[in-house]
């Protein structure tokens, strides 16, 4: 089985449909674990709806993803977890997929699906949004878009990796209380032990994209986050989160701050 580990921030609509989604299409009796990084009071429908079935983590303050990320896997079961953010939907017999490929020291990275066109080639399919969203056509037509292929553009979310590795570099960084560059850094920091990163195009989440940080009065506060965690990111490593054309987060035959990046 496996540890889910989801948090959320003030994103009750997309909690409901990442929930009804997993129920819908699990094989096996997984473990689903939801830290409310505050404003718990806001989901208190969705504890209720999935109380029987959900362990919820409910924050008494927003600390930020990396906070909330490592109380989730902290207090998870299971030797193999999988991080998904709130906006995305589970396709079919998403456990036995990935169930199927995993391995020593490797991280997959499930494919997804986007409204529109992104940096990160994600297959292009529009099923609605958040208050139009159609699942049982998401769920009739994802697997259309698999390919029995695993390829190397993977460390993004959502991830399915073995505890132990998280627990071996220190989780994420909880100096970043943005949700972005947070998870740039925890992947620099897997592989610098040699951890492997792919992406499984065998399956192919639904991505509304990024919801609780673009939208209303939480956009700006959220933008500014971005260009701390940046700066915090540069600070500590010695260069800029950039994807380098190795598709790493390292710089190769470099020697920063008395690391070595080969």
């Amino acid at each position: 089985m496996i540890s889910v580990i989801i948090p959320t921030y003030r994103n009750p609509k997309c909690l409901d449909i990442c929930l009804e989604s997993i129920f819908k299409t699990q094989k096996h009796n997984n473990e689903i674990i939801v830290v409310l990084d505050g404003y718990a009071e806001e989901s208190a429908h969705i504890i209720e709806k999935y109380k029987d079935k959900v362990h919820f983590l409910p924050l008494q303050q927003n600390m930020g993803m990396s906070y909330a990320l490592n109380i989730g896997i902290y207090n998870s079961s299971n030797d193999w977890f999988l991080i998904v953010n709130d906006d995305n939907v589970f396709p079919k017999n998403w456990d036995e997929i990935l169930l199927e490929d995993k391995q020593e020291k490797l991280v997959i990275t499930p494919n997804q699906i986007e409204r529109k066109p992104s940096m990160f080639n994600f297959v292009v399919g529009d099923f609605g949004g958040v208050d139009n969203f159609r699942l049982d056509e998401y769920l009739e037509n994802e697997p259309n878009t698999r390919q029995q292929t695993l390829t190397d553009n993977g460390e993004i979310f959502p991830f399915f990796m073995e505890k132990k590795y998280y627990i071996a570099v220190g989780g994420f960084d909880t100096w970043y209380q943005s949700p972005f560059i947070c998870d740039w850094d925890f992947f620099l920091k897997l592989e610098l032990i040699d951890i492997n990163f792919i992406r499984s195009n065998k399956l192919a989440f639904y991505h509304f994209g990024s919801m609780a940080t673009k939208n209303g009065n939480e956009k700006d506060k959220f933008n500014q986050s971005e260009v701390t965690a940046a700066e915090m990111f540069e600070y500590k490593w010695g260069f800029g989160p950039i994807r380098h054309q190795n598709n790493s987060h390292k710089p190769q035959n470099t020697n920063i701050k008395g690391i070595k990046y080969d």
